[in-house]
């Protein structure tokens, strides 16, 4: 089979590669759409410190089953939504519910790799993380289930409530669907800010605000719409100095979550009197856990049309460097690859 290998930054290759052979308890999907991540951008750009030079990279997939090895509850033709990680539910932090934390939680995962024609899911991925497809989703939809759970964590340590004004400093695919998720739970007052001319003008269909960070005054501009600061804010933006210029933003005790990764290395400074007076909660989140990927399911037909307006192309895995220039450009939005069936 054909799989992108990843040897560096900037060295991306398509290979020749085996078909994985199944254990008990595992399933061998055709990948039918992958979904290209910014993370899958930084790596070729600068390389990162999980993922090793030979490594197939590509975590957003859906596909068919093509092959079962003593799994009850699945057959062969079921399309499937796959999540590339599960919890070991057996750790200490599992034992307390906080899955996304698990200390096992990269010990199994699919493959080799999502930009691959097959993969191999393990046992526990298809124990817990291994969702069918409604016939009515397409596969692209499917591949979006990922980043969706992911901001569906995110947003549930905000503990949002209707009459919240939430700030996503962002308008890239999270940023675009943590404002898309905000306003089905019911958020009456959506701020999104960014750069990118594209994505802002795909915003305005979302947040009742859009703020041009590049030409507008931010402290100008939030306060004559939440004079007291955001309720809950989302920081997607992977700077540290963006981390430190939003927390004039957050009302007194109001909740900001660093959502976005940073390089490796970075340090950022924060005034401690704007958390101990102000009485901010500064959080973080990372992935998802198994119940975030069901709901990020459950919700991909109701949420088809809003979803499809953040894709801006599919690929074939000979044009993924194409796309992956484009999205380091900030040309577009969201790109996948599709598969043959």
């Amino acid at each position: 089979m054909k799989a992108l290998r990843y040897y560096g930054p900037g060295e991306i290759r398509v290979e020749e590669t085996p078909i994985p052979d199944l254990c008990s308890g595992e399933v061998k999907v055709q990948v039918r759409s992958a979904g290209i991540c910014a993370t899958d951008v930084k790596t070729f750009l600068r390389g990162h410190p999980k993922i090793q030079p030979g490594s197939v990279i590509g975590h957003e997939i859906a596909g068919v089953i093509i092959e079962v090895n003593r799994v009850d509850g699945w057959q062969l033709g079921d399309r499937v939504a796959v999540a590339p990680y599960a919890p070991c539910l057996e750790c200490p932090q599992c034992k307390r519910k906080s899955y996304t934390t698990c200390d096992r939680l990269m010990e199994q995962g699919i493959d080799p790799g999502g930009f691959s024609e097959y993969v191999r899911v393990p046992d526990r991925i298809v124990a817990q993380d291994l969702i069918h497809l409604p016939d009515d989703i397409s596969f692209s939809l499917g591949s979006l289930a990922e980043p969706l759970a992911c901001c569906i964590h995110g947003l549930e340590v905000l503990h949002l409530q209707p009459e919240d004004t939430l700030i996503v400093i962002g308008d890239g695919t999270m940023g675009l669907l943590q404002s898309l998720l905000a306003r089905k739970m019911g958020v009456q007052k959506i701020i999104l800010t960014g750069m990118i001319p594209e994505r802002l003008a795909k915003a305005r269909a979302i947040a009742d605000l859009v703020i041009d960070a590049g030409r507008q005054d931010l402290a100008v501009e939030i306060k004559k719409v939440a004079p007291a600061g955001a309720d809950k804010m989302m920081v997607s933006v992977g700077d540290t100095r963006v981390v430190e210029s939003s927390m004039q933003f957050v009302r007194k005790g109001g909740i900001l979550n660093i959502y976005a990764g940073m390089p490796k290395g970075q340090m950022m400074s924060l005034d401690p009197n704007l958390i101990h007076y102000n009485e901010v909660s500064l959080v973080g989140t990372f992935g998802f856990a198994p119940h975030h990927f069901r709901q990020a399911v459950d919700l991909l037909g109701s949420m088809r049309e809003e979803l499809g307006h953040i894709i801006s192309g599919t690929v074939k895995m000979d044009n993924i460097r194409n796309a992956l220039m484009d999205m380091a450009e900030y040309r577009g939005i969201k790109y996948l690859v599709e598969f043959p069936a």
